[in-house]
């Protein structure tokens, strides 16, 4: 009489591949790096900027590299995200993080679902290019608008107000994440 072999079986976690937490922390600080390099070599921010930021300790001087770096660093993560039709966030080293294969962390918990919820709006106003470029210089710079008048990145305030007050609206919901 012939016995079957038992296959091992793979539970539904184990195929699906979790993403830990210090990798999307790596990727997430590799972002920043990256983008902070890009826009020194741009000159939109200086070496003025990273100085105010290491005497800031905590205060608002800093901002630009404190709270505007991250924020446009996670910016053209969700825009990348997009336009490749991730349905979760498209890392740097090309890994997706979805709600399957995330993290189970309690900060990841806070943070995950609003930034989905966030990409889902940026995706279904259907930015333009110009439009894209003015919501980079407002997470940037946030209240700081002689900054913003000084980079001429291309872009467009919508003559909608209605439009206008959506792009501000996604910029201000960016900055409420980081402070």
């Amino acid at each position: 009489m012939l016995m079957p072999t038992l296959a091992r079986s793979v539970s539904v976690r184990e195929a699906i591949k979790e993403v830990k937490m210090v990798q999307v922390w790596t990727n997430v600080m590799k972002s920043c790096e990256i983008r902070g390099k890009e826009l020194l070599e741009a000159k939109v921010i200086t070496s003025l900027d990273l100085c105010e930021w290491l005497k800031a300790k905590g205060s608002n001087e800093g901002a630009i590299i404190g709270v505007g770096l991250p924020c446009y660093s996670f910016l053209q993560t969700l825009l990348v995200s997009i336009r490749s039709g991730s349905n979760g966030l498209l890392m740097l080293d090309n890994v997706e993080i979805n709600s399957l294969n995330r993290p189970k962390d309690k900060l990841l918990d806070w943070f995950f679902n609003p930034i989905m919820v966030l990409k889902e709006q940026i995706r279904v106003i259907k930015l333009g290019d110009g439009e894209v470029k003015l919501l980079e210089k407002l997470v940037l710079f946030g209240t700081n608008l002689e900054r913003m008048d000084a980079w001429d990145n291309g872009s467009i305030v919508p003559r909608d107000s209605l439009r206008a007050a959506q792009i501000e609206g996604i910029s201000r919901r960016f900055d409420s994440y980081y402070t």
